[in-house]
This record gives C-alpha cells, structure tokens and sequence, in this order.
C-alpha cells in the first residue's frame, strides 16, 4: 500500500484490485475496499478467482452477476 499511497501523494491517477473466491468473507472485502479508498485509489477491480488446475488452490465460492453488481453499489460514492 506504501507505493499506492505514493503514488496518489503524487497526483498519479491509480488503479489496484483483488481477487476473490479464495475464502475471504464479506468483512475483508468490504475493509479492503475502504482502506483502498481512503488513500485516495480512484480506480478499483475485483475479478473473479477460478481454478485453472486441481493442483492450484480450491475455488472457495463463485460470485454471481447480482453479488458484483452489490459490490459496485457498495464501492461508488
């Protein structure tokens, strides 16, 4: 995040993002969203976590179209 915070200090227009169906809840999501935006990140992206392999990490739970569409109603001012 120190790069990222850096980054806004500068006046760099910035974009992060996560990944989710790894088992985060709810709660880390939406706290990760705030902190992204309360240092000042103006541009977003959560993706969607599948399994590509049964030797890489177990998909956790798959986020439908309306949970994304939530996510967004939650993140815009």
């Amino acid at each position: 995040l120190e790069v990222l915070k850096y980054a806004v200090d500068n006046g760099m227009l910035t974009k992060t993002g996560m990944m989710v169906g790894l088992g985060e809840t709810d709660d880390e999501v939406y706290e990760t969203m705030d902190l992204v935006q309360s240092i000042g990140v103006k541009i977003f992206n959560i993706g969607q976590y599948l399994q590509r392999s049964t030797k890489l990490h177990p998909l956790q739970k798959y986020y439908t179209p309306d949970e994304f569409e939530g996510l967004k109603t939650i993140a815009e001012p």
